[in-house]
């Protein structure tokens, strides 16, 4: 018995460049407003850039659910391929004994069934051969949007960070006056910074 495993290519769909494109230039919008002023309230601006993470989330974990399904699919398709071996295995067995009984009218019928298990084999394999690319093409567009995601993750911390800093400076101002705060030259960050390190690392 052949059992078949239908999926459509047009199911698994590896273009992402839209919709990542998409998510990427919302994201790039959202710095540039921020540099030339036109949004102010970090809240709303930290609101869209966690959207669009879980955008990219949410992506990647239904193309994880389709590669998991080709997988079970090409093992499907493997065990079968097993299956039908067995069957020849099988069936070459009873030839040989029909044709040494002279059996012509059996022997005819096992070679019959024999020529459309080997046309079963041929599906068989062309059509693991089409899953097992699909698990390519879907496993590397998997790991590149892996990639943008932490790279977007990344950009997105050190937006926030600044942001935080920029409205705490502000925060800050309105209750100290500028002119209130001595001036800290490169110099003297650079020292704490070191200092800071030998702290951490224990001197080493």
């Amino acid at each position: 018995m052949f059992f078949s495993f239908s999926l459509q290519p047009s199911t698994f769909n590896l273009t992402t460049k839209e919709s990542i494109m998409g998510i990427m230039t919302r994201f790039t919008r959202l710095c540039k407003a921020d540099i030339h002023g036109v949004m102010d309230q970090i809240e709303s601006k930290e609101l869209i850039l966690k959207q669009c993470l879980r955008e990219m989330e949410e992506s990647l974990g239904k193309k994880q659910k389709k590669l998991n399904q080709l997988k079970t699919a090409l093992d499907q398709v493997r065990n079968e391929t097993l299956q039908l071996k067995r069957e020849i295995e099988k069936n070459e067995q009873d030839l040989v004994i029909a044709i040494e009984k002279e059996k012509d009218d059996i022997a005819r019928l096992l070679i019959k069934k024999r020529m459309k298990t080997d046309q079963h084999m041929d599906a068989s394999a062309r059509h693991a051969e089409s899953i097992e690319k699909q698990i390519r093409m879907l496993t590397e567009n998997i790991e590149a949007q892996k990639h943008q995601y932490a790279e977007m993750q990344l950009r997105s911390e050190i937006w926030l960070q600044s942001a935080e800093h920029r409205k705490w400076e502000e925060n800050t101002s309105r209750i100290i006056p500028q002119n209130g705060w001595n001036s800290i030259s490169d110099e003297e960050v650079e020292l704490e910074l070191i200092k800071r390190k030998e702290i951490i690392t224990g001197g080493i």
